[in-house]
């Protein structure tokens, strides 16, 4: 059973100012990565599907984008073949591709290096999330600013003892224990959202 439970925390001046700053760069990584996308989205009108000459499987921009610089990386990396010679899962989602393009983000701007990895991963998904409601007939994704890009998640490694949690790369911190979480439950990811101050849930 999934239950979610609400807390307000108390960062220090450090853990808050780092916080913002995860904020912003967060939130230009999810700009880049729907822009990217949707350049390539459209590359596809112009170029159209094409055989690709090593694997000789269909490809399209979005998998296969000619141009270092762009968020798709190595998109057959993790095809594989069957005993018959097919190519096995020759396509990967764009979500992967720009997963697999974080390290080198971090590379190229080392500042990235601060943000937990999951974290990173988890705003990729966040944008694979918008466009699964989009095609669930739900509206395009949109570029966000300051007022409607307030939270981030952890996948793991959060820690509660007591009235204290820990998040990685941030360190302790102390929270409002309103609400005992129940023997036995597990956390499975925590979400901080900036209202005035930051909560976790």
């Amino acid at each position: 059973m999934l239950t979610n439970y609400v807390y307000k925390i108390r960062p220090n001046i450090s853990q808050s100012n780092k916080m913002d700053n995860w904020l912003d760069m967060l939130r230009s990584t999810y700009n880049w990565s729907l822009a990217d996308r949707i350049a390539q989205y459209n590359q596809q009108f112009i170029q159209g599907d094409y055989c690709d000459i090593r694997t000789k499987a269909e490809a399209c921009p979005l998998t296969c984008f000619v141009s270092k610089n762009g968020a798709s990386g190595e998109p057959w990396k993790d095809a594989k073949t069957d005993k018959d010679g097919k190519l096995k899962n020759p396509r990967r989602s764009a979500g992967d591709i720009q997963i697999t393009a974080l390290p080198y983000l971090k590379k190229a701007r080392p500042w990235f290096a601060e943000i937990d990895s999951t974290v990173l991963q988890q705003n990729v998904k966040r944008l694979d999330t918008a466009y699964k409601n989009f095609f669930e007939g739900r509206g395009f994704p949109k570029f966000k600013n300051r007022s409607n890009f307030t939270s981030f998640t952890y996948q793991m490694g959060v820690k509660v003892q007591g009235n204290k949690i820990y998040l990685p790369k941030l360190g302790w911190m102390r929270f409002f224990n309103s609400r005992l979480i129940p023997t036995g439950f597990t956390i499975k990811a925590a979400t901080l959202r900036k209202r005035v101050r930051f909560v976790v849930s």
